[in-house]
């Protein structure tokens, strides 16, 4: 099954981070796990004297953090480092043997995001195990606040042994916590589609329908409640506008673990989901 043992989660202490901490500490309480909370101390790469008395105000806050969780029963540690923060923070995933990685995520969007990247996005490329991004929004501040579980899984395929990953995950967890399942498959039209007559538009749409439903089959012998939709157009904003129809609050994918010139040029639609996606998203990355 699908039951998260160790579960790590980073913090920076923002709003996304803390929000994070307390889906963290929810699923912490759901599947009894240990959770350890890790804080970096990201010195950019840059050989400068660290300011006198830091590490000590991080310790301190970071023990802060810790001390809150146990007082709610949760089994936590915590650990801080110092380094690059998607570094680090992979590496104590790694450590804690963690089988899951909770993390916030900023939604940083234009040239900011560009120059700088965004550590959430690097921890998903990087990450030995999943990774739950967070970001700061009132759906998942109502799972913070008492929900303790997800209720509804949107799990997008392509039909691609890759996709198969992020589809088996899903449907373990929406065993596992009694929630509903919809699988997606998003397309957009080549840009010569005006060109293509309606008959063959509704074959090529009925042979993506039927793909889907061979795929649904299969779940449905494990998860007989799961449901299909096709969305066309853009896939990333598909799988968002569908998250939404459904009223989905979290979505389940898996990604190649692209990098170089490819990664740069083509993008990722994970990586854009997990960036722009109101409800956490979980990703499976496939080496």
């Amino acid at each position: 099954m699908a039951s998260f043992r160790q579960i790590l989660v980073a913090t920076d202490y923002s709003t996304s981070s803390e929000q994070a901490v307390e889906t963290a500490a929810a699923l912490a309480t759901r599947f009894g796990a240990e959770l350890t909370v890790t804080n970096v101390i990201d010195d950019g790469g840059f050989p400068f004297p660290m300011p006198k008395g830091l590490r000590e105000a991080a310790r301190a806050r970071l023990d802060e953090t810790v001390a809150g969780l146990r007082a709610r029963m949760l089994s936590a540690s915590g650990v801080l480092r110092e380094g690059l923060a998607w570094d680090e923070i992979c590496a104590s995933a790694a450590d804690a043997s963690a089988d899951l990685l909770v993390i916030g995520s900023r939604g940083r969007l234009g040239l900011p995001r560009i120059l700088l990247g965004s550590v959430a996005e690097r921890v998903i490329r990087l990450s030995p195990v999943p990774v739950m991004t967070v970001r700061s929004s009132s759906e998942v501040a109502i799972l913070a606040g008492g929900m303790g579980r997800f209720r509804h899984i949107l799990a997008p395929t392509d039909f691609s042994e890759a996709s198969q990953q992020g589809v088996d995950l899903a449907v373990k967890l929406a065993l596992e916590l009694e929630a509903a399942l919809t699988l997606v498959y998003t397309y957009q039209p080549p840009n010569y589609a005006y060109f293509i007559l309606d008959e063959v538009a509704s074959s090529a749409e009925t042979q993506i329908r039927g793909l889907l439903d061979e795929q649904l089959a299969r779940v449905r012998a494990r998860f007989p409640k799961a449901e299909g939709v096709v969305r066309q157009g853009d896939p990333s904003h598909g799988i968002l506008d569908a998250a939404k129809a459904r009223g989905a609050d979290l979505i389940v994918l898996s990604t190649h673990g692209r990098h170089g010139v490819q990664r740069v040029l083509l993008g990722s639609v994970a990586e854009k989901i997990a960036r722009l996606s109101p409800v956490p998203v979980l990703t499976v990355v496939v080496k």
